[in-house]
């Protein structure tokens, strides 16, 4: 697994400090830069050990053309069903077969276990990790976790 620097929301919420995230509670990682190629995982507000991933549903095929906003995938964890949405206009590069065969996977390693990778021109209007920190700060702590 690994190591990553991370900012602590209440609920012992870690929060990843290299990469961005959206409002929706997963990130976005950009994995050559310039490229326009991002990586799209859960963030641990809605899953992160002890949280069991049952299912990772309706993943958009490799080659599919999303519009913002457009579905990418649902996962369904035992607290919740997530709707993975497009942050911008895109197509789907690559989905994870690992997390196909074993949606689990996400519980254990939620910032090193990756959903969909997308392509784009566009920038995706994205919080900073301070930035998501704060807006977490602002919500109630989720059920499924110890305060």
């Amino acid at each position: 697994m690994p190591t990553f620097d991370y900012l602590v929301a209440p609920g012992d919420i870690r929060i990843a400090a290299d990469r961005l995230y959206h409002r929706d509670h997963y990130w976005i990682l950009q994995t050559a830069p310039g490229r326009g190629h991002y990586r799209l995982g859960l963030s641990a507000y809605v899953c992160r050990p002890g949280i069991e991933v049952y299912f990772v549903e309706n993943l958009a095929l490799p080659g599919t053309v999303v519009s913002e906003g457009g579905l990418l995938g649902i996962i369904e964890t035992e607290k919740a069903v997530v709707s993975l949405y497009s942050p911008i206009s895109c197509h789907v590069h690559a989905v994870n077969q690992e997390v196909l065969e074993d949606p689990n996977r996400i519980s254990f390693d939620n910032y090193g276990v990756w959903i969909v990778e997308i392509v784009s021109a566009d920038s995706p209007p994205l919080l900073s990790p301070s930035d998501y920190l704060l807006y977490l700060q602002s919500l109630p702590p989720p059920q499924c976790f110890r305060t």
